[in-house]
């Protein structure tokens, strides 16, 4: 057992309870109901059963406190998000997109457009659907691999991890459109697909 994956899980733990809503519960009450929900006793017993885990069960235990805070977090004021949604048993992405141009083959090149982050809790609202806010890289990589869906990530991490995605206005030609070739998609719906490499 890694005691820094102890460590971040009981960070994870912090961070739930910090932007949960338990009725009129104090911040420490929190920590307590949120022990208990995962089954430990308190606080206390949660890191000290913590400490002793397997690496692979600490991970289960953070990726779970992870997704949940991902789904209630809100998005900070002043941060450009981007749109992303990642389907189970899928490698590509798709993305909510802007034109770019033509490339060479007379196709659109679309590339990531970038959001106010106060949609997301407005999507949630109306969709009534899980939409993730990550904050850092483990929750894109947990995002990406284990819970998929709708998801709005910051600029600096999609400048990190999906920097690929942007690049793709390199494919860009001055002029016209190729009418030499068909149009093979119709971006009706501003979503765009992108095949990342898997990290």
């Amino acid at each position: 057992m890694n005691p820094s994956n102890a460590a971040q899980c009981l960070d994870d733990l912090k961070l739930l309870a910090k932007v949960s809503v338990i009725g009129e519960y104090t911040y420490c009450q929190r920590l307590t109901h949120l022990s208990k929900e995962f089954g430990f006793n308190n606080l206390h017993h949660f890191q000290k059963v913590v400490n002793h885990l397997s690496d692979d069960m600490i991970a289960n235990i953070s990726t779970t406190l992870m997704r949940r805070y991902c789904e209630i977090a809100q998005p900070k004021p002043g941060i450009a998000y981007y749109e992303f949604l990642s389907v189970n048993n899928d490698t590509r992405l798709r993305f909510y997109s802007q034109w770019a141009g033509w490339d060479v083959f007379g196709q659109e090149v679309r590339v990531p457009r970038s959001l106010k982050g106060d949609s997301a809790p407005r999507l949630r609202k109306s969709l009534s659907k899980t939409v993730y806010i990550v904050e850092n890289d483990r929750q894109l990589l947990a995002w990406r691999h284990r819970w998929h869906g709708l998801c709005y990530v910051p600029k600096d991490l999609c400048q990190k991890h999906m920097s690929e995605a942007f690049e793709r206005k390199n494919a860009v030609v001055e002029g016209d459109r190729n009418e030499a070739f068909p149009l093979l998609n119709a971006f009706n719906d501003n979503y765009a697909t992108w095949y990342p490499v898997i990290e």
